[in-house]
């Protein structure tokens, strides 16, 4: 299940588990910004790496979702036929919608917790909690000029996009288009994914 590079990652590393995961007493914990707590199973998998998001989705004989896919996924309103801001529609975040920095949860949030943020596709907290992974290189969207030259294909190579935001975004920087980008072997961010499927 694992890409090449990133097994090699795994052993010179010896991962055994998610960034600041430990085991007591033969129950697995995670030390976070509230110290450490068990893990709660209902609760988005925190700081892994592209490497152990992709080995995890293929293990489960599925995949990682393309960004388009991401984000379709997060703003479509197949009813509309129209792109929102954000999957509950074009207003800004609320308390009650997602889980980012002004919520001061310090954490993730369990599944189902913010039901008046489900996107028109009936996908759940798509805003917030942790930085997602897709399968889609970062480049520039067809077309795209930088007018600086630092922001060129050599300093982007082998980074993969990361969408949705985390608990440590704040909300005004945080829409459904907003990009992020990390190597592929980066588990400090609050990053983690989810599955997706042909159908």
């Amino acid at each position: 299940y694992w890409l090449s590079d990133g097994w090699e990652k795994v052993k010179e590393n010896k991962w055994t588990s998610p960034m600041y995961w430990e085991k007591i007493n033969e129950k697995w914990h995670v030390r976070d910004f509230l110290g450490i707590r068990e893990i709660n199973p209902n609760e988005p998998v925190c700081h892994v790496s592209y490497y152990e998001a992709d080995a995890y989705c293929k293990w489960a004989g599925k995949r990682l979702p393309t960004e388009a896919e991401w984000e379709k996924a997060a703003c479509w309103n197949e009813e509309k036929q129209e792109k929102t801001t954000f999957p509950w529609g074009n207003e800004n975040p609320t308390e009650g919608k997602c889980n980012l920095l002004e919520s001061y949860r310090w954490g993730c949030s369990e599944i189902g917790s913010y039901p008046n943020g489900i996107s028109h596709l009936g996908c759940q907290q798509m805003i917030g909690d942790v930085w997602e992974w897709t399968s889609s290189e970062f480049t520039g969207y067809p077309g795209f000029k930088s007018g600086f030259d630092e922001y060129n294909d050599k300093w982007f190579t082998n980074q993969k996009v990361l969408r949705g935001g985390s608990f440590g975004t704040p909300k005004m920087s945080i829409r459904g288009s907003y990009r992020n980008f990390f190597r592929l072997d980066e588990r400090w961010l609050f990053s983690g994914f989810r599955c997706a499927e042909n159908i």
